[in-house]
């Protein structure tokens, strides 16, 4: 019988087989290698509730403070560029959590404990700088706005609006009903503005309406000749004629107007407003309808604007019913 070959113990392992021995955790931790890794790995967990937590941010901070000067020592001696990467992320997050840091751990009362922290001393600087940058910043800002206010202000001094009649006074006057103020004012406004066409316009429709008619006539001539510009001379004498009541010479205006293919859309809007003027909803709404079609065949934007807005006001409005005359 042959003899067979004898089995190793159980406890014996063939060279072949033999496991690499690593170091456990806790062996490593003692080493300054495995201590800079492991208060890496705290200061990391640390790092997101830095600026909420006044106890996380004082270990935060003297965590950072022992990493520092375990890198000094270990890359003496070792290949410390992932650990170095790892500190220049922390040294990040203290930067970007300077002002966070320092004001709660300022307002908890723990900084006289960080005196000798030089972390906590980048924390500071970097949250003065901060500070002086956002100052600078927001005193820049002011500056910038006191000017724009203050060259605002000027503009009128530096660049007056050109003097204009008062108009307003004279419509003022003809919704109050007092034609013969208005045509007073109009008078003042027209001799101290002889060359201004609205002046000389509303001072011919009011003597149009008190009754002189040969001085209307000149007057409207003047300022025909002021605008330059026959269509927009009949469009705005139209509108100040329906605006003191003269309905009939208005509406004559507008017939003007849409006679011509290139100022329909003026006519049928003025003969808009008589229309509504006079109470008459629905002649208003169709001279309205009009008005927008032909502006917008024409490519009158502005005026198409105009005539859809005065319709929508007129069909959001409830009709007007004449009260029935008693039997």
């Amino acid at each position: 019988m042959e003899d067979c070959p004898e089995k190793p113990a159980a406890n014996q392992i063939e060279p072949s087989m033999k496991l690499e021995r690593r170091p456990p955790i806790e062996t490593t931790a003692q080493t300054p290698l495995g201590r800079l890794r492991a208060l890496l790995d705290h200061a990391e967990r640390l790092a997101v509730s830095v600026g909420t937590s006044a106890d996380d941010a004082v270990l935060f901070l003297t965590a950072c403070d022992a990493i520092e000067q375990l890198l000094e020592d270990v890359s003496a001696s070792a290949d410390v560029r992932p650990e170095a990467n790892r500190t220049d992320f922390l040294r990040g997050r203290l930067r970007a959590n300077a002002t966070s840091i320092v004001r709660i751990v300022q307002r908890a009362g723990r900084h006289e404990m960080l005196r000798d922290s030089h972390s906590w001393y980048v924390a500071l600087t970097t949250a003065e700088r901060e500070r002086s940058r956002r100052t600078r910043r927001l005193a820049l800002i002011g500056a910038v706005l006191v000017l724009i206010v203050a060259a605002l202000a000027a503009l009128p001094i530096l660049f007056p609006a050109a003097p204009a009649p008062d108009l307003t006074t004279i419509s003022r006057l003809i919704s109050a009903g007092d034609m013969a103020a208005a045509l007073e004012q109009a008078r003042v406004e027209h001799a101290a503005y002889p060359d201004n066409a609205e002046a000389t316009l509303w001072l011919g429709v009011l003597e149009l309406r008190a009754g002189d008619s040969s001085v209307a006539a000149a007057l409207f001539q003047q300022a025909q000749q002021q605008y330059g510009n026959d269509i927009v001379f009949l469009f705005e004498r139209g509108n100040v004629l329906t605006q003191v009541g003269l309905f009939d010479a208005a509406a004559a205006d507008a017939r003007t107007l849409i006679a011509r293919s290139d100022a329909q859309a003026e006519g049928y809007l003025l003969l808009g407003g008589v229309q509504e003027a006079r109470g008459d909803r629905d002649g208003a709404i169709v001279a309205f309808e009009r008005a927008a079609e032909q502006a917008a065949a024409t490519g009158k934007t502005q005026l198409e604007v105009v005539a859809r807005a005065r319709l929508g006001i007129l069909l959001q409005a409830p009709p007007v019913f004449p009260t029935p005359t008693p039997p």
